[in-house]
């Protein structure tokens, strides 16, 4: 962590939703709204497919983060905004720049500005993670 400057660029990683991960999210998330696992429904509200939650790309950029920073690290906060609306196999890549690093009793306090790109370059998610990882830790390594 110890080599890690502001303005360093994460690898970034490419993925997608199904709509099964968006039913079974919508399931253990309680979020009973139909455009979440209804295709009819979703496109009578004028959706192209079911829609990924709101929670479910909060979920991501966390992952991605204490992925990307490796064993050790835990999360110290997150936020995150929804700019965009995602659909189910929608290609999705997040991406995130290290705002700062800092000392701290765990090891390394690491802030990382992180957005959501849809296929277009558009932003739909942009926020923040911060996370904690033990010194000497790499984390510059793709996952």
């Amino acid at each position: 962590m110890n080599d890690l400057v502001p303005g360093e660029m994460c690898p970034p990683r490419r993925y997608s939703h199904s709509r099964v991960q968006l039913f079974r999210f919508s399931a253990v998330s309680w979020n009973s709204h139909r455009i979440h696992y209804d295709g009819e429904f979703a496109a009578s509200e004028g959706f192209p497919d079911v829609v990924v939650q709101s929670t479910l790309h909060g979920e991501t950029v966390t992952r991605y983060a204490l992925e990307w920073a490796g064993p050790g690290a835990a999360l110290a906060s997150v936020g995150w905004r929804n700019r965009a609306t995602a659909v189910a196999g929608e290609p999705l890549t997040w991406t995130a720049t290290v705002r700062t690093v800092e000392p701290c009793d765990e090891g390394a306090r690491v802030t990382l500005d992180v957005a959501v790109l849809k296929e277009d370059g558009d932003a739909c998610v942009t926020g923040h993670v911060e996370v904690t990882t033990p010194t000497g830790r790499a984390s510059r390594t793709s996952r």
